[in-house]
């Protein structure tokens, strides 16, 4: 391709001619236009992810294909970006993949995918706008001192649920800027009381 290019625009010495450099450009542009598309293809979105988890179901399976099929889901999830990856937890889209897994299956795809996820919501909270982080910091606070989070009320002692809060501060502690943490400070005292409350 690029020696093609180098005899296209070095044939003649004294200067090339338009029409080719032009219908150079646009094969690049052609070529780059295509590769983009491809890769769109390729990318997970959450649709995709429920498509899958539907087509591969983990009931009946051997413990080794179970392990591929986790695998595979948690893989796509952590290449979905923030956006796409709050739609689908929001929705729930992947519940009746979550509730298939066994107790150890679920602890393993944790790990997989919370440190991304983390990474990804700390980024966002770090770039939000003050204003609108302090709203949904509370409204957080208001779901959870309603005995009510949007996580449905789960048992805080359950241990998928725990292993999300402990994940969870580590990457605050270790990732928000210091004006995210000033603002999450009512929510982290309330959710430590919580947390408290239910050992």
């Amino acid at each position: 391709m690029w020696q093609f290019l180098h005899r296209l625009l070095t044939k003649s010495p004294m200067r090339p001619n338009w029409i080719k450099v032009v219908a150079v450009l646009a094969s690049l542009w052609l070529v780059v236009w295509a590769a983009t598309t491809i890769i769109r293809g390729r990318l997970p979105t959450p649709d995709r992810i429920v498509a899958f988890a539907a087509a591969n179901p983990l009931e009946g399976k051997a413990d080794a294909e179970r392990a591929k099929i986790i695998e595979a889901i948690a893989s796509q999830v952590n290449r979905l970006d923030y956006d796409g990856r709050q739609r689908m937890n929001n929705q729930r889209r992947l519940e009746g993949f979550w509730t298939a897994m066994t107790d150890g299956e679920k602890g393993r795809y944790l790990d997989r995918v919370l440190p991304t996820g983390f990474k990804q919501m700390m980024e966002n909270l770090n770039k939000m706008e003050p204003a609108k982080r302090k709203r949904m910091i509370q409204k957080a606070v208001d779901n959870l001192s309603s005995g009510d989070p949007e996580g449905g009320g789960r048992n805080l002692n359950d241990p998928q649920l725990r292993k999300i809060i402990d994940q969870g501060m580590k990457s605050f502690y270790s990732e928000a800027t210091i004006e995210a943490k000033m603002d999450a400070l009512p929510f982290i005292e309330a959710l430590e009381q919580t947390v408290k409350w239910a050992r």
